[in-house]
C-alpha cells in the first residue's frame, strides 16, 4: 500500500511552511490507521503528488521516524512502523508523570477552568455521538489547555513529542470498543472536578488512571486483563478503566 490514494496536493497550503502540512497529514494517518503498519511511504510518488520537492517530505519523514512511526532505510525507502510496545509503555509512563504534575499544580492555584466548558461541550456531544474521530481531536484540545492553563504549555508540547504509540493505541480504544468516548468525557469531567475543589491527589489519581487506560490493549489491539498500574491510589486497580488520554 502506498499513500498516492491518501495525500492530495489540495490539502497543502504551499504558501505556508511545507515540512509540518506534510508530518501532521502523515502522523494522523499513521495513528488513525488509515497508513497501517507497513505501509509504504514512497518520496518519489508522494513529492509528485503534492507538487513539493523531497527535501521537506524528507524532513517530516525524519521527524516521524525520531518518534517511532516511520521506519527509514537508505535506499530502501519508508514504511510505517509495527506498534512498539516497549516505546509505548515508557511514553504512557511519561506522560504519566507529566500530566499528573499538571493537575496537580492547577488544583494548588485553584485555577480557572471556564475555557474548558467550550471543550467539554463539543466532546459531550461527540461522545453521545459514539463519534471516536471528533472525540479524538478534542481530547487533544483538552489535554493541551490544561498545560496552558498550568502556565507549562511546553509540557503538552513535549507529550506530544514521544506520545506516537499512545495515540495509535488510544485510537484503536476507541474506535474498537462502543462508548468508549462516553466513558473517557466522564474521566474528563472527574478530573475537572478534583482540580476544582482543590484535591491534589484526587486529582493526579484520576489523570494517572486516565493516561494508563491505553494499556488496556495489548499490541494487536485486543483487551487483555492489566497488572495494578492505578499509581497512588491502590483501590483503583480493582475499578474499570477507560477512554482516552
Amino acid at each position: 500500500m502506498t499513500n498516492e490514494a491518501l495525500l492530495y496536493s489540495q490539502e497543502i497550503d504551499h504558501t505556508l511552511p511545507i515540512t509540518p502540512q506534510v508530518y501532521n497529514y502523515l502522523r494522523v494517518r499513521i495513528v488513525d490507521n488509515r497508513l497501517p503498519p507497513g505501509a509504504k511511504i514512497s518520496e518519489a510518488s508522494l513529492a509528485h503528488t503534492l507538487n513539493i520537492s523531497r527535501t521537506p517530505l524528507r524532513a517530516a519523514l525524519q521527524k516521524l521516524a525520531s518518534e517511532g512511526l516511520v521506519n527509514t532505510r537508505p535506499h530502501v525507502g519508508s514504511t510505517v512502523a509495527e506498534l512498539d510496545v516497549t516505546q509505548l509503555q515508557e511514553a504512557v509512563f511519561l506522560r504519566a508523570a507529566l500530566e499528573t504534575a499538571v493537575v496537580r499544580r492547577l488544583a494548588d492555584m485553584n485555577a480557572d477552568l471556564s475555557s474548558l466548558d467550550p471543550i467539554m461541550e463539543i466532546q459531550q456531544s461527540a461522545a453521545k455521538r459514539d463519534d471516536y474521530a471528533a472525540f479524538f481531536v478534542q481530547d487533544e484540545a483538552f489535554h493541551a489547555e490544561l498545560a496552558r492553563l498550568a502556565g507549562v504549555p511546553r509540557a503538552w508540547k513535549l507529550a506530544l513529542s514521544i506520545k506516537g504509540h499512545v495515540d495509535r493505541q488510544r485510537y484503536l480504544l476507541m474506535a474498537g470498543i462502543a462508548m468508549r468516548s462516553q466513558r473517557a468525557y466522564e474521566e474528563h469531567t472527574e478530573i475537572i472536578d478534583e482540580i476544582r475543589s482543590g484535591d491534589a491527589d484526587g486529582a493526579a489519581r484520576a489523570m494517572h488512571g486516565h493516561v494508563n487506560s491505553v494499556l488496556e490493549l495489548d499490541e494487536y489491539g485486543e483487551m487483555k486483563k492489566l497488572p495494578d498500574s492505578s499509581g497512588p491510589d491502590e483501590e483503583r486497580q480493582n475499578q474499570p478503566k477507560g477512554g482516552s488520554l
